[in-house]
């Protein structure tokens, strides 16, 4: 007779929600915030509706989700009034009684004024840790690094490498400093622990130089000497993608694609046993822009 493995926790990992204002201030020609809103005017006011995505809330309880894991981008131009938006979901989230624990991405560090007094920080937690966690916490405001033990032998690890750049470049940051706190963290959990790294930008990508992640070659070999990171989540892409690399030394990568798109936004909700993990693929399939979750694909993978 074949027992259906209990899970040990769900987890949906959303992204890239986008939540935008147009603004209209004169001063904005003295940042990179007018290419922001004229991106805005003409195409992602259009293509996204971050709106949306309270419709998300049913389906996370009914396939009773523990944790919403957001890997970044949460505005679109790190306007105060895009993080009050982004923060507002996030406490309807927590109202609903998920955790949650999000990480920057480049747009939410889209201005230097705005990197400068680390606004993103004024609104979302930066420690992930809890009063019982094993282990010393980092913060991710401080240290661009935190945890989080989820039990079961089981390891949140954020990392934040977004940065303030060019007028021309979305690139992210992972620091020489950064990569010596990853390698604390990493060495300080057990050898027996599993871990699931999320950062905002793929170190796999065909995006341009200018979008991509710096010295991501040093996080790939990094994550090579520790088999211990099973799942490595990002965003960034806009593009949905599910990638076993363990053939290679490498984890299973998920980009859950941007979740707040009108046509075609995507999330991963990941289910977590003792021998492995289900990742089940959700698509908003409704033209109208209102999302309609459909279950599009599930991917099963063994430890």
């Amino acid at each position: 007779m074949h027992t259906i493995e209990k899970p040990l926790f769900r987890l949906a990992h959303i992204s890239d929600l986008h939540f935008s204002k147009l603004t209209w201030n004169p001063f904005q020609f003295c940042s990179k915030r007018w290419l922001g809103n004229l991106n805005l005017l003409l195409k992602r006011k259009h293509a996204f509706r971050p709106d949306g995505l309270t419709t998300l809330f049913p389906i996370f309880h009914e396939r009773k989700i523990d944790a919403v894991l957001i890997t970044g981008d949460l505005t679109s131009t790190s306007h105060e009034e895009e993080f009050s938006m982004a923060q507002q979901f996030i406490e309807s989230l927590e109202q609903e009684k998920f955790k949650v624990f999000t990480i920057p991405g480049n747009h939410d560090q889209y201005t230097k004024k705005a990197y400068k007094k680390q606004l993103f920080y004024q609104f979302f937690n930066t420690t992930y840790a809890l009063p019982t966690d094993p282990l010393t916490s980092f913060s991710l405001k401080e240290d661009r690094l935190t945890t989080v033990y989820f039990g079961h032998g089981w390891w949140l690890i954020g990392l934040d490498t977004a940065i303030a750049t060019s007028l021309i470049s979305s690139n992210g940051y992972f620091s020489p400093e950064l990569e010596q706190k990853l390698e604390k963290a990493l060495k300080e959990t057990p050898a027996d622990h599993r871990v699931i790294l999320i950062n905002h930008f793929p170190i796999f990508s065909n995006e341009s130089a200018r979008k991509s992640l710096i010295r991501k070659d040093a996080l790939k070999k990094q994550i090579e000497r520790f088999p211990k990171i099973k799942l490595f989540l990002h965003g960034h892409t806009h593009r949905h993608c599910i990638a076993d690399l363990r053939s290679s030394q490498l984890p299973i990568f998920l980009d859950s694609g941007s979740t707040a798109q009108k046509e075609g936004g995507t999330w991963n909700l990941i289910e977590i046993t003792a021998s492995g993990c289900e990742v089940e693929v959700f698509k908003n399939t409704n033209a109208d822009g209102y999302a309609f979750w459909q279950p599009i694909i599930k991917s099963n993978f063994r430890w």
